[in-house]
């Protein structure tokens, strides 16, 4: 298997760096939600709020899923080198 770890690496690298713009993203979100807020009133308003909290809670499992890919696709990269330098050290030792 050909593993290019330069490539996952990076590739971690833009899965942080999507689930940081996303949460700046969201956080515009919310204060618009936030300034709008005192121009519904009563059910409205109660709905307005509801829908906010559910998109919230969405929005934090999200960033946690896309942290965890991240996480992950650094840790197979860092497993894939250190398991590529151990082999070549094996293979050394052996020719010496």
């Amino acid at each position: 298997m050909k593993v290019d770890p330069v490539a996952l690496h990076a590739g971690s690298a833009e899965m942080f760096n999507a689930a940081g713009e996303a949460a700046v993203g969201f956080v515009g979100h919310e204060d618009a939600l936030a300034g709008a807020a005192p121009g519904w009133v009563g059910s409205s308003q109660l709905a307005l709020a509801e829908l906010a909290a559910r998109w919230e809670l969405r929005h934090d499992h999200h960033q946690l899923l896309v942290g965890g890919l991240g996480s992950h696709v650094a840790e197979a990269m860092v497993g894939y080198v250190t398991n590529e330098d151990d082999s070549a050290r094996a293979l050394r030792s052996v020719r010496e």
